[in-house]
């Protein structure tokens, strides 16, 4: 076997050390500042080389750290290498001497196990545990970081596996890792798994089922909290996919604008400002909150109220713009934005307290929409009513568009579909909306209104339809009536077309000025 013969006074562990170390100084010494000075062909050649070094570089630290083990062993009556440096065990030895990660130093290890000679109690050299990895390795073929998945799932079924079929898998990994990414190598493992395992994926899924959880942490003391779990396959899938559908670039609104554009000229970007993260955080919120509310229907087939969510805050706090409260369940209080913006979806109610504070009286809801209007109100705007956002009907919240307290009533047409996020979005800066007929217009802030010029919500379809019709009609009459001038005969009929009655579209109304307002902004 080649690992049995070369063996020789070059391939020391002195020699290792020795190259390595001129490696590393010669490379420092050419080493630029930048590479924007390289044509393509040389980036790509110095990319495609210094990885190679790299895996080099991993099979010797594998092969050194495989030692490093055997010799921090611990034995009875003697200290170990580990020991003697000041550190518990090998990887914390590799840790210190290599500054490295524990997870790089723990994977180092499994490489070397698999990849590294032993020795038989007689001195004589033994084969490597993994022949196959081992050649791949210390030819500089592979990562390491795609080898340490392999090795563990072979060491798996090792002993209940075919051999023939063992050693096909890993000679088949091997040619993958060889040509693909650590990812890629990874998809590919699991379907040598299933071939592998006599005993099928059944003792593993009943191992997946046992571990799966999911914990709400602690609030911290900026008043957010942590959630952790592990997720089953299936479960995992399901999820993803619903993230998925609601974050995915090349997802666009239906009829969110005619032309793909808006009237304001605001940018994407300064209508929904929030990163990746923060899309999938309201998604998950949204989804949890329609789950709620669908845990059972009200009568009549309305939206269900979901269990009460206590939000205590004092009555003048609340008209100074100091509405901060307090959510049952959570120590951190909510600021006033939050606070008035559950209040303009679910309403209030007013409780007298006694002089300890004890409850003397309970009033009725007020202000909040009904579950039939919210019904009404969902199935004309259908999604959130924000440009550019699509979250379905059930995570959102009613807004009041001409606020309660200037006078708004609580009915159908003063209401509209906000997500949370385009909810909170709306209350803490200065947007507002206004209804015309029927038909929402939202203004942003004068420093992003660069026509001046409202841009109309909401998506409903029949009434996109609708307003295409409209606008073909108008187009076909401007067309018909060009092509009588210009033939020099149709002066009547041109008169008489123009006399018709026609149709206008609706204009936004003239921004409301808040200036006067004796509360904060507010629905």
């Amino acid at each position: 076997m080649v690992f049995l013969e070369e063996r020789s006074a070059e391939r020391s562990v002195e020699a290792v050390g020795a190259h390595a170390s001129a490696s590393a100084d010669a490379l420092r010494a050419v080493l630029p500042r930048s590479a924007a000075g390289a044509s393509d062909d040389q980036l790509l050649g110095a990319v495609a080389a210094v990885a190679e070094l790299g895996r080099v570089q991993q099979a010797a630290l594998s092969v050194l750290a495989s030692e490093v083990a055997f010799r921090s062993v611990k034995m009875e009556g003697s200290e170990t290498l580990a020991t003697r440096n000041g550190q518990r065990d090998a990887a914390g030895l590799l840790q210190f001497i290599g500054r490295m990660s524990r997870s790089m130093a723990k994977r180092a290890l499994e490489v070397g196990d698999a990849v590294a000679v032993r020795n038989a109690p007689s001195g004589a050299p033994l084969a490597p545990r993994w022949e196959h990895i081992a050649e791949a390795v210390l030819a500089g073929d592979v990562d390491a970081e795609a080898v340490a998945p392999v090795v563990a799932a072979l060491e798996e079924v090792r002993h209940r596996a075919d051999p023939t079929l063992l050693d096909a898998a890993e000679e088949g990994m091997m040619r993958i890792a060889a040509q693909s990414s650590p990812e890629r190598t990874r998809e590919q493992l699991r379907v040598w798994r299933e071939a592998l395992d006599p005993d099928g994926s059944r003792p593993r899924e009943e191992a997946q089922r046992q571990a799966r959880y999911f914990r709400v942490g602690r609030e911290g003391r900026d008043g957010m909290t942590p959630i952790r779990g592990l997720l089953t396959p299936d479960a995992a899938a399901t999820l993803k996919a619903a993230l998925s559908t609601h974050t995915n670039p090349r997802t666009t609104v239906a009829f969110a604008g005619d032309d793909g554009s808006n009237e304001a000229g605001v940018g994407r970007r300064e209508l929904d400002p929030r990163s990746r993260e923060q899309k999938l955080h309201d998604v998950l919120d949204g989804l949890v909150t329609a789950g709620h509310r669908a845990t059972t229907t009200g009568r009549n087939g309305s939206r269900r109220t979901k269990t009460d969510v206590i939000l205590t805050v004092t009555l003048d706090d609340l008209r100074e713009g100091r509405g901060i409260g307090w959510v049952n369940g959570m120590n951190e209080p909510v600021g006033p934005v939050t606070a008035e913006r559950i209040m303009c979806d679910e309403g209030f109610r007013t409780l007298v307290l006694g002089d300890e504070g004890e409850a003397l009286w309970l009033g009725t809801k007020q202000r909040v929409f009904t579950p039939q209007q919210k019904l009404a109100i969902a199935a004309r705007d259908e999604t959130c009513a924000w440009v550019d956002c699509d979250a379905p009907a059930d995570w959102c919240e009613v807004h009041h568009v001409t606020y309660y307290r200037d006078g708004g009533p609580t009915d159908i047409d003063n209401g509209i579909l906000l997500c949370s996020a385009h909810h909170h979005m709306l209350h803490a800066q200065n947007w507002s909306i206004q209804m015309c007929e029927g038909v929402p217009y939202l203004y942003p802030p004068a420093f992003l209104n660069r026509t001046g010029e409202p841009i109309r919500l909401g998506g409903n379809r029949a009434n996109a339809a609708r307003r295409r019709r409209f606008r073909r009609q108008q187009q076909r009459l401007q067309q018909d009536s060009a092509a009588l001038r210009s033939t020099g005969h149709g002066n009547r009929a041109v008169t008489e077309t123009s006399a018709s009655p026609t149709v206008t579209e609706r204009q936004p109304p003239a921004r409301h000025d808040p200036s006067n307002e004796k509360w904060p902004r507010a629905g």
